[in-house]
């Protein structure tokens, strides 16, 4: 051993030597099965922590995936709702009878002029593609909101629970 180290308090031999180090013995007794469920969760180890700074980069990251998402949902939601509602003959029926009501078969109504696929699509896109952008900003600038109350009020605590 060299001069001036101590050897580890863990350990049964010197600092040269291996020594295994037999597990410590839970004194705890075991939990018997005619207990309830009602006192588990009294041994349970608890941890009160407080949330006091949300970093601002990682929600506007977090935002704009969860916002492109949405948006994917959504065009593929309004295709498949078209194409649902072109398939069982909804637009023709739109179509009869907005012409039996005008009663001008010289001029013939077509619904899809004003809501085809098209339309509806790129539509779809710029609302989606105006949410991302919105959403993103005001994460952004609500976690800027909560860092600023945080400093004033402490922040949200919050109590863990192991189970």
């Amino acid at each position: 051993m060299k001069a001036g180290t101590r050897p580890d308090p863990r350990t049964t031999a010197g600092a040269d030597t291996t020594a295994i180090i037999p597990p410590v013995k839970d004194d705890r007794a075991a939990p018997s099965p005619a207990v309830s469920s009602a006192a588990a969760p009294a041994s349970a180890r608890r941890a009160r922590l407080r949330l006091a700074h949300i970093e601002p980069w990682s929600v506007t990251r977090l935002a704009f995936v969860v916002s492109v998402a949405m948006m994917i949902v959504a065009v593929v939601a309004v295709s498949l709702f078209w194409l649902v509602l072109d398939m069982t003959g909804v637009w023709g029926q739109v179509n009869d009878s907005v012409t039996s009501v005008l009663s001008d078969s010289e001029n013939s109504f077509d619904i899809t002029d004003y809501l085809g696929f098209g339309r509806l699509f790129g539509l779809t896109l710029l609302l989606s593609a105006i949410n991302v952008v919105v959403m993103t900003v005001l994460a952004t600038v609500a976690a800027h909101l909560y860092n600023l109350a945080a400093q004033l009020l402490g922040g949200i605590e919050v109590t863990f629970r192991e189970d």
